[in-house]
């Protein structure tokens, strides 16, 4: 039986716990560290949490159209200790605080002290509670910077990485997988995506070619939370998105690695062994811990096509769901951009173009065109040349002047490499040196595109 992804917080439970996190940061302000006026509240406070998060991934407040919320509960009418956080909230630009499985009482204590400074920034805040390690509370913020959020989705992707390897690990040696911090990961990929798709979409530029299972994994999640936030899903559709995506090829861990590892044509014995992970991967997510039912929907059915003629063959009369139909997207883009031994990897643009052509038969037609537009004239990743002989790779689209995206050169005018690469907004340019005049082949320039998306 799979296990329902969060475990209900009561509203009596959710106010209290917004009404106490209120108190407490009112009250750093009166009281000395140590003084019961506030130890009393925060052993209450993280004693509530701690028993929460025993059953439960996390724990988001925030605020929804200037009302606080806490996990599912909306305080329209809202009593004086929370309308005073709300207040705190709004004045600091905080979107959202995730509450995360491990959370210490020192570190809820020393947010609230934070926050009840008025001489700190939102964005000091945030620097400071990195500084301190302070690692199981996440603020997010419509202040964030593109680059704050582009570090942010950075550590996340490596979290899920680290996760997925263990994972993979795991079932290996004969242990159900872990989720929690898979799971922790890809809540911090939603609220990225939410506010920036493409920020997240960019990501999947990394390539690991001694590591692609583990990294196609993760791209295709990051891909799939992307198009799903583009798409203007709701949050849970996003996190099921990415979690489907980051473990759509769990099951080849019950595949021999010699056929994985085969760099030439798959007999047809190898290829029906390889069209079992599918109905593997199933089998293993039913046994993971806040495992939606949605996920393994998706894993099941992320190669029975859009024309029904994939596999498993038994499945293929199955309603196939939304889900599975944005994991195959997210797959076929990463692989068709990835180098392997049997094939060079494909500019995105041209993956896309190629996706196009699969549309209606293996891809989903809607789902092809909101993925081409997301992604831009010039996806992320695509190299291109100036008009002031500057070559450049596009970092991000620019839905609004799509000729004019945002841009990290890495060649200067004279033909050097670039010492310390920078990234700009083509349009915001002197003339001159905003036209892209051409596209070009990364291998013809022996450049690893890859490479240049790991740094910050």
């Amino acid at each position: 039986m799979l296990i329902p992804n969060t475990q209900k917080l009561t509203l009596a439970n959710a106010q209290r716990l917004a009404s106490i996190f209120s108190g407490l940061i009112r009250s750093t302000t009166l009281y000395p560290p140590g003084n019961p006026a506030l130890t009393r509240p925060l052993n209450d406070l993280h004693g509530m949490i701690a028993a929460h998060l025993q059953s439960a991934n996390s724990i988001r407040l925030g605020l929804a159209d200037e009302i606080l919320f806490v996990e599912d509960h909306l305080f329209v009418t809202a009593t004086p200790p929370i309308e005073e956080l709300a207040n705190i909230f709004a004045s600091r630009k905080i979107d959202a605080m995730i509450i995360m499985q491990g959370v210490k009482s020192e570190e809820i204590f020393r947010l609230a002290n934070l926050l009840s400074d008025r001489n700190l920034t939102t964005q000091e805040i945030i620097g400071k509670m990195e500084k301190e390690g302070i690692s199981h509370l996440l603020i997010i913020s419509s202040e964030d910077t593109e680059e704050r959020l582009l570090h942010e989705a950075g550590n996340a992707y490596q979290s899920a990485l680290e996760s997925i390897r263990s994972a993979f690990i795991d079932i290996e040696e004969h242990r159900v997988p872990s989720s929690e911090r898979l799971l922790a990961a890809t809540r911090q990929f939603t609220d990225i995506a939410v506010q920036d798709p493409l920020v997240v979409a960019c990501l999947a530029m990394i390539k690991d070619y001694d590591n692609y299972t583990f990294n196609h994994s993760v791209n295709v999640g990051v891909i799939a939370m992307a198009l799903s936030a583009h798409m203007k899903l709701d949050r849970q559709k996003i996190e099921e998105a990415g979690i489907a995506g980051f473990l759509h090829d769990i099951g080849k861990t019950m595949v021999s690695k010699s056929i994985i590892n085969k760099p030439g044509k798959l007999s047809t014995v190898e290829f029906n062994e390889i069209k079992k992970h599918p109905e593997d991967g199933v089998k293993i997510i039913e046994k993971m811990a806040g495992m939606s039912k949605h996920v393994a929907e998706a894993v099941l059915g992320h190669h029975l096509r859009y024309n029904r003629k994939g596999y498993p063959e038994w499945a293929q009369e199955m309603e196939l769901s939304s889900l599975s139909q944005i994991i195959a997207i997210a797959d076929c883009f990463d692989a068709c951009t990835t180098l392997r031994v049997y094939q060079l990897p494909m500019p995105p643009a041209t993956a896309i173009n190629l996706m196009k052509e699969l549309a209606g038969e293996y891809l989903n037609p809607d789902m092809v065109n909101s993925f081409a537009k997301m992604m831009g004239k010039y996806p992320p990743g695509t190299l291109v040349r100036l008009e002031s002989n500057e070559i450049a790779l596009v970092w991000k689209a620019n839905p609004g002047n799509p000729e004019k995206p945002q841009i990290r050169v890495i060649i200067d005018e004279q033909g050097e490499l670039v010492e310390k690469p920078f990234t700009e907004k083509l349009e915001e340019r002197s003339a001159g040196t905003t036209a892209i005049v051409a596209v070009i082949n990364p291998l013809a320039k022996g450049i690893d595109v890859g490479e240049y998306f790991r740094q910050p």
